[in-house]
């Protein structure tokens, strides 16, 4: 077989090496090889097995999981972290073959002399004195996969060393297979734990692809992978053997993504072939059905097979039915095999499918989406549905976010007239697919149409597609103020208003867009469209206006108007998010914003919207800046990035070329930081102005990280723009990034009188930290810490006890030094920052002495041991500890071991001063 596989330097990997010249290989083929090998999550199910494994009441634990579930792969890793010293572990081998054998899973332990024995107490007796004679003192855990599958007498072994607590006895057995009477009556009994190994959450899939493919794979990736597969391990691993096996990913910005469909190979198809095993031509006839359907009724189902093949095939878990809509819905419990059904359907066949299914559910009461369905099966076979159904369906599907699907119909719409009547789909859909030139060009071409409503809504498209697509906002003035001429009536005229005051916002005219967008609330009715659009612009530019509680009720109130339009406008959801994010953040709220911003991210990749994920990563990325976790700014930056550049969004794309150039600087690569801010300078973007206070807040890290003195003063220039804007929290939190790069006494007096203007929040934080850092007060700063810290910053706290422990250095206290340097590290530890406080921080420093003394107190030894180890009083280790506590500001051994990798021991002899 032939992998074509494009080999980069991060493909690669040293897979042997004999002294000659070493060998290297795509990274596909290592990572193929290495995927039965990966282990993610299962952490609950881990600490619940260690804890049964550890009470003195329990001797055993059964797992219990659909197939392929990954119980296998659980116990593997139990068996590779028992502890030979204590443990002796007995793997038993149930099967078919040994099922009618007595003790044929313990064969391999057993002397060949009892296997001729007739089974008997006796014999039962004999089995366990033989595995416990091959103990030698050590616990006995016997290891039962597949436990439906033991014999008789395996059983009785495994249940009676149980139940005299000779052994801990783990097993796993296949939902529906039903386990041994006698295992169940552990569980039952109380003497074994019943643990249930569910599905992989999409946050362990996406473990698994990084895991596998060697760094984060994008989103949109992980969801449809988690999707396809229900989160089943054997399912996941296949379907990632098939993606690395045809090429079918791609490396974007240290990403990997996904191409346009998930790929079948032989093997994949060979092995879902044997899942269905054993099933009838008329239960694989339905799910081949539901593999061209998706969702169907029940009934509908029902009248194309039987009854009793629905049921089959839902009795052996290959397929779900629930509760839609008031009727009952059958579908695929794994997508994935829909994908190798449909693959491997002949092309008449599937056209028979989609012919039996429309008709079937024309025939039926449709439920929802499921005229959608027939006008795209319909469309598939080659028909032309009407105009006025083509034009219905188009817009159910863009409803839905069906981008592809809503794309086809659009064009069919407009070749069949009605082009007008889907402007809509057709505009925002080619944008959102990455086309924004076509989409003003068919725009462009539809013509003036007759009605006024009409006329709004293909002019708000178009404009909001030259603005946000083709980041040509003076082009979207123009075409705004030549639509409101064409204009009489006071709805459509109130919807170019409203977007007129949204560009207000992202020009950075917050208090106009507020006056505008509140004259267009009065003027129409409470649940329009227009006033929703223009509670949206109202409410974010409130958010950096400084005015968070007018903020939050306003974004609040266009939340609950959203829910009507967001079928038409998906893009309100972005924009009321990035108010509320901004909201959190410029007053201080950083895990509200955390939360926010992780959930819309979630919501956008579950709707599989890259324009949403590609925001929502800039969100998120942010909110992680704000915390100082650069490894996660880095990530998301990245993924954003790898989107916004594939679909050319201009405006989006050099606000995350910036943030990621700023955590480059941050994480000490400066020359890839400044390729990547010059590529956001080279897009000149115009479309987010409101956000070019973040960009030149990176220029000034990007000019930090290189040793430039200017840093400060390019923050000042972000700090001077976001006050043009009447953005009091972005100001504040610009000149607290000047103080932080060394400049504390410029900018005092600013942040004071914004101080006292913000109330409550960040503000009065910043100013407090500010204050401190120029005044040289450690106690100061030792309070800024901790309020920093409560905001939810370590990073920032941690620069705060940074500053402190050079405060109190200065003063001659070694030891509060110390305690402040330990502090400051232990908060910087997860973050990979480098910041010009943390750089001008000298790490404590143990004597040697110390040092050895706190390693084997971090390993669990007594201060006795210690000193016999080394020929010490007990007393005198305890001093060398309490010295040790001092300088690493800690109470007591517990937390040593997380603290010593910070710090090197001194190169010198006991008594030498430290720091």
């Amino acid at each position: 077989m032939t992998l074509e596989v494009p080999v980069a330097r991060e493909q690669v990997g040293l897979i042997a090496g004999d002294g000659r010249s070493p060998l290297y290989v795509p990274r596909s083929w290592v990572a193929i090889a290495e995927l039965g090998q990966i282990f993610v999550g299962r952490q609950d199910e881990l600490d619940r097995i260690d804890a049964a494994m550890r009470h003195p009441g329990l001797s055993g634990a059964a797992l219990i999981g659909a197939g392929g579930a990954g119980k296998s792969r659980l116990l593997a890793e139990v068996v590779r972290r028992a502890d030979e010293g204590h443990h002796l572990v007995v793997r038993a081998c149930a099967c078919q073959a040994t099922s009618s054998v007595p003790f044929g899973a313990f064969a391999q332990y057993l002397p060949a002399a009892l296997m001729d024995t007739a089974f008997n107490g006796n014999a039962l007796r004999m089995a366990a004195d033989a595995l416990i004679g091959q103990s030698g003192g050590r616990d006995l855990l016997l290891v039962i996969d597949d436990a439906h599958l033991l014999d008789e007498a395996s059983v009785a072994l495994a249940f009676q060393m149980a139940r005299h607590r000779e052994a801990f006895v783990l097993t796993a057995s296949r939902s529906g297979e039903g386990i041994p009477d006698p295992i169940a009556d552990l569980c039952t009994s109380g003497l074994a734990e019943w643990i249930e190994v569910r599905p992989f959450t999409r946050a362990e899939v996406g473990e698994v692809l990084a895991s596998t493919l060697g760094g984060p794979a994008e989103g949109a990736l992980v969801q449809r992978c988690w999707e396809a597969t229900g989160g089943n391990a054997f399912l996941l691993r296949e379907l990632t053997t098939a993606m690395l096996e045809t090429g079918a990913l791609t490396l974007a910005e240290g990403v990997r993504r996904g191409g346009e469909r998930l790929p079948v190979t032989s093997r994949l198809a060979g092995l879902v072939d044997k899942r269905l095993t054993g099933l009838t031509p008329e239960c694989r006839r339905a799910l081949e059905l539901l593999a061209f359907g998706d969702s169907v009724s029940v009934d509908v189902l029902a009248g194309l097979v039987s009854r009793a093949a629905v049921e089959t095939v839902e009795a052996r878990g290959i397929v779900k039915v629930e509760r839609l809509g008031g009727r009952d819905r059958a579908r695929l419990a794994y997508p994935l095999y829909g994908d190798v059904l449909r693959a491997r359907a002949p092309r008449l066949r599937a056209r028979r499918c989609r012919e039996e299914l429309a008709g079937a559910v024309e025939a039926a009461a449709p439920g929802p989406g499921d005229l959608l369905k027939v006008a795209a099966w319909r469309l598939e076979n080659g028909e032309r549905p009407s105009a006025v159904a083509v034009a219905a369906a188009t817009r159910d599907a863009w409803s839905r976010m069906d981008l592809p699907l809503s794309g086809q119909l659009a064009g069919c719409a407009v070749e069949a007239g009605k082009g007008v009547e889907v402007a809509e789909p057709l505009g925002y859909g080619l944008m959102f697919a990455g086309r924004s030139g076509d989409a003003e060009a068919r725009l462009a071409h539809l013509g003036r149409p007759a009605r006024e409503r009409d006329r709004a809504r293909l002019t708000s498209v178009r404009a909001f597609n030259l603005a946000f697509g083709l980041d040509n906002v003076s082009e979207a003035w123009l075409l705004l103020r030549t639509g409101l001429d064409d204009l009489t009536g006071g709805e459509p005229r109130a919807e170019l208003r409203a977007l007129q005051a949204l560009l207000h916002v992202f020009g950075g005219r917050c208090h106009a867009a507020v006056v505008l967008a509140e004259q267009v609330m009065a003027d129409v009715p409470g649940d329009s469209r227009a006033r929703c659009v223009a509670e949206v612009a109202r409410g974010v530019a409130l958010a950096f206006l400084r005015r968070p509680e007018e903020s939050f009720q306003a974004l609040g109130e266009a939340r609950e108007l959203s829910l009507r339009w967001q079928g038409e406008l998906p893009w309100l959801e972005i924009f009321i998010e990035l108010g509320w994010v901004h909201a959190c953040l410029l007053t201080g709220r950083f895990l509200e914003a955390q939360a926010q911003a992780a959930a819309g991210y979630d919501r956008a990749v579950a709707r599989q919207f890259p324009f949403a994920i590609a925001w929502f990563c800039l969100l998120r990325a942010l909110v992680a800046r704000a915390r100082g976790e650069v490894r996660e700014e880095l990530h998301r930056c990245r993924e954003g990035v790898a989107i916004a550049r594939h679909h050319g969004d201009r405006g989006l794309l050099a606000v995350l070329l910036a943030q990621l150039a700023q955590g480059l600087a941050l994480a000490g690569e400066v020359k890839a930081a400044r390729r990547a801010l010059a590529e956001a300078d080279g897009l000149a973007q115009r479309s987010l102005w409101l956000l070019q206070p973040w960009i030149e807040l990176a220029r000034s890290w990007v000019a930090a990280a290189g040793d430039s003195p200017d840093a400060p003063a390019i923050a000042e220039k972000g700090a001077a723009l976001a006050r043009e804007f009447g953005a009091v929290g972005m100001e504040a939190l610009a000149l607290h990034d000047v103080a932080r790069m060394g400049a504390p006494q410029h900018v005092l007096a600013r942040l004071r009188e914004l101080a006292g203007q913000a109330g409550d929040g960040a503000v009065p934080l910043y100013a407090a930290h500010v204050e401190a850092a120029a005044a040289g007060d450690g106690d100061g700063l030792a309070a800024s810490s901790a309020e920093l810290e409560r905001l939810g910053s370590p990073l920032l706290a941690a620069e705060a006890a940074a500053e402190q422990a050079n405060c109190h250095r200065a003063a001659g206290d070694l030891a509060a030094a110390s305690a402040a340097a330990a502090r400051a590290l232990r908060l910087a530890r997860s973050s990979g920052a480098r910041t010009p406080a943390l750089s001008a921080l000298e790490r404590p420093r143990l004597t040697r002495r110390e040092h050895q003394i706190a390693e084997l107190a971090a390993k669990g030894l007594s201060s006795k041991e210690i000193s016999a180890h080394f020929v010490l009083s007990v007393r005198t280790v305890e001093n060398h500890l309490q010295r040790a506590y001092r300088k690493l500001g800690i109470g007591d051994r517990a937390e040593l071991g997380a603290l010593l990798g910070l710090f090197q021991p001194a190169h010198d002899d006991d008594h030498s001063p430290t720091m």
